[in-house]
């Protein structure tokens, strides 16, 4: 089932007002717990800068009373109580005011609130004093209403949430339009890469027309554009010269099946039939090694990968062509070191190396030899087959391992020039290389390079 990764306007967008929730939620409670943390540091300063002045009074015998528009003004109301808990004196404003709990004497202050909804802070300071009677003890209250801060802060708290979601909104805002400049360059990149179709593979984008972060992305772009425009070009090539050598054993099986067919009378010539049998088989061959070769580029995503001792590999092959060389009159034998090993996949070995002693046999005149080779060097193992035939020219050797390339002096009857594509393409299959060693006159070496097991 397919799935849909989403819009990444949509997730930038919502990331941008995600992050502005969190920021400025953050910065709301600080600020609430900030301002909440002042104005009881302020109270709780104010409340024990009374409770000094009101126990200085009290123990030094002077009246109490309510302060109004005098030095000092009073923000907390005060009730004094005797060692028993009753009232000796208080602020007129807390007359009829419920009974108080008494915080802890010489702690800190204690919030409270009324049933009426009120808020008020309570300080408990204790008192003594020697009077006539002698020492008297007691408790000093301040009791502060908190009523309008509270309401302060509920404002605040309001003026704060819809500064929170005005800047949610507006950061949402913003985002959309910041992630639509941000993303103009991918939708160019879009609208260029869409206008390279197949008649214009040799197009590139450039890289350097894009931010960095995209350039990257415009190389891995350009990269399997070069790869398209290979495919490409290797499937015309391909089918070009499929079509030129196909043209030639049909028409002479075409010919001989009209010859045959106005011949209906005379007696089927077995050598004929021999040789429109072969010209079958050639084509079923070489449309065989074409379709290996167009469907090698994806092969290589399933090789199976083994250890193989190299000269029993090369003792197979030998086995496979012992009839043939002695029928061609040719001496056909191994050499290598008994314990070399190869890696790769063993049927594309298998292959390679029979068309490689394929070909040489092919080339080897009666009398001569091939060499089936292994041997180690500092960039791998090297697995080669060698003849002493008459070579190959220099200037063509470069040329060799490309589709229907042969030197011009090859007859028809000698295969398509597909062997060495087949083999250069199954030694880079298996990260290796095919290289052709030809000295003018002294026959010619093909080595099969690959990585170390």
């Amino acid at each position: 089932m397919a799935t849909h990764s989403g819009s990444i306007l949509r997730k930038l967008q919502g990331g941008f007002a995600a992050t502005a929730v969190l920021l400025a939620g953050l910065m709301a409670i600080f600020m609430d717990r900030a301002l909440h943390r002042s104005l009881e540091a302020e109270d709780a300063q104010v409340m024990a800068g009374q409770a000094h002045v009101l126990l200085g009074e009290l123990v030094s015998g002077q009246p109490l009373q309510d302060f109004e528009g005098g030095p000092r003004p009073e923000k907390a109301s005060w009730r004094i109580l005797d060692a028993r808990g009753r009232i000796l004196s208080q602020s007129r404003d807390l007359l009829g005011f419920p009974d108080l709990p008494t915080p802890t004497p010489g702690g800190g202050a204690k919030e409270i609130e009324t049933a009426g909804g009120g808020a008020y802070l309570v300080l408990a300071r204790p008192w003594s004093k020697r009077g006539a009677l002698g020492e008297e003890r007691g408790l000093l209250l301040l009791v502060m209403d908190r009523t309008h801060e509270e309401a302060l802060i509920r404002e605040f708290r309001r003026t704060l949430l819809l500064g929170v979601i005005a800047a949610v909104v507006g950061a949402a805002l913003m985002a959309r339009a910041i992630a639509r400049w941000g993303l103009a360059p991918l939708g160019a990149l879009i609208r260029e890469a869409g206008s390279i179709s197949d008649q214009s593979l040799d197009r590139r984008l450039a890289a350097e027309h894009f931010p960095l972060e995209l350039q990257e992305l415009v190389v891995t772009l350009n990269a399997a554009l070069d790869r398209l425009q290979e495919a490409f070009e290797r499937v015309g090539n391909l089918g070009a010269e499929l079509a030129h050598e196909l043209r030639t054993p049909l028409q002479n099986l075409r010919s001989a099946l009209e010859n045959r067919a106005r011949r209906t009378a005379s007696p089927v010539d077995p050598a004929e039939l021999g040789a429109l049998i072969e010209d079958c088989d050639g084509m079923a061959a070489l449309i065989e090694q074409i379709l290996f070769l167009a469907r090698s580029e994806h092969a290589a995503l399933g090789l199976t990968w083994v250890r193989i001792p190299a000269l029993d590999l090369l003792e197979e092959v030998r086995g496979f062509f012992e009839a043939a060389a002695e029928e061609a009159g040719v001496n056909l034998r191994v050499e290598g070191d008994p314990g070399l090993i190869v890696s790769g996949d063993r049927l594309l070995l298998t292959r390679a190396l029979h068309n490689l002693t394929a070909n040489a046999l092919r080339h080897t005149p009666p009398g001569g030899q091939v060499v089936l080779g292994v041997e180690v060097g500092p960039q791998g193992v090297a697995v080669s087959v060698a003849d002493d035939g008459p070579g190959i020219p220099e200037a063509w050797i470069p040329r060799l391992g490309a589709p229907f390339v042969r030197p011009p002096d090859t007859r028809s009857a000698e295969g398509h020039g597909l062997g060495l594509a087949i083999v250069k393409r199954i030694a880079a299959m298996l990260g290796g290389e095919m290289i052709i060693e030809s000295p003018s006159g002294r026959g010619t070496r093909v080595v099969m390079r690959l990585p170390n097991s």
